[in-house]
């Protein structure tokens, strides 16, 4: 019996078919790619966020050093808000005052060089992460200065301006990053 061609049990190998020739495409996208600008804006804020860090260490370093006058003054004012307060309590509440503001400034730090460094990959996230830390800063840096007001005035008034400074720095820092990208001059 004699095997037919089109048999599909026969064992003879078929011969290969030539490939059809690729068709010539081109897909035009739909909005074209713009090359990333390197913006000098996130340089400056990050310089003018470091500045703020800078300040924040400075008055730490301040009442550090100072600690007792300046827990005292702290004292005065908690024990004109509340003058049935006892005196342990009168500084233990001070003591809070100081060891959470400073806690808090440090978080805000943090919190300030995560979103300039997203800044400086252009995550959308990132102006909204330091336009909401550097209100918290400006916000915490003048209830700070409410809190010492009554803090002995140590070399030149420091803790009386020196809050006012550090929102100033950080209003600085913020509004830079908000600022819409330009590319840079090459």
């Amino acid at each position: 019996m004699a095997e037919e061609p089109n048999d599909p049990t026969s064992r003879r190998p078929r011969p290969a078919r030539p490939q059809p020739p690729r068709p010539d495409v081109f897909v035009e996208p739909l909005r074209p790619r713009q090359e990333p600008t390197h913006s000098v804006l996130p340089k400056v804020a990050g310089a003018l966020w470091a500045l703020t860090a800078a300040l924040m260490l400075a008055l730490a370093a301040v009442i550090a050093l100072n600690w007792e006058p300046v827990l005292s003054g702290v004292e005065t004012a908690v024990s004109q808000q509340d003058s049935t307060a006892s005196a342990a309590d009168v500084r233990n509440t001070a003591s809070a005052t100081l060891l959470s503001s400073g806690a808090a400034s440090a978080v805000l730090v943090l919190l300030g060089f995560v979103a300039l460094n997203l800044l400086r990959g252009a995550a959308t996230s990132s102006k909204v992460l330091m336009g909401a830390v550097g209100i918290l800063t400006i916000g915490a840096a003048v209830t700070f200065s409410t809190f010492v007001s009554d803090a002995p005035a140590l070399l030149g008034g420091v803790l009386q301006w020196g809050p006012f400074v550090v929102a100033a720095a950080a209003a600085g820092a913020t509004v830079v990053a908000l600022l819409p990208r330009r590319p840079a001059a090459r």
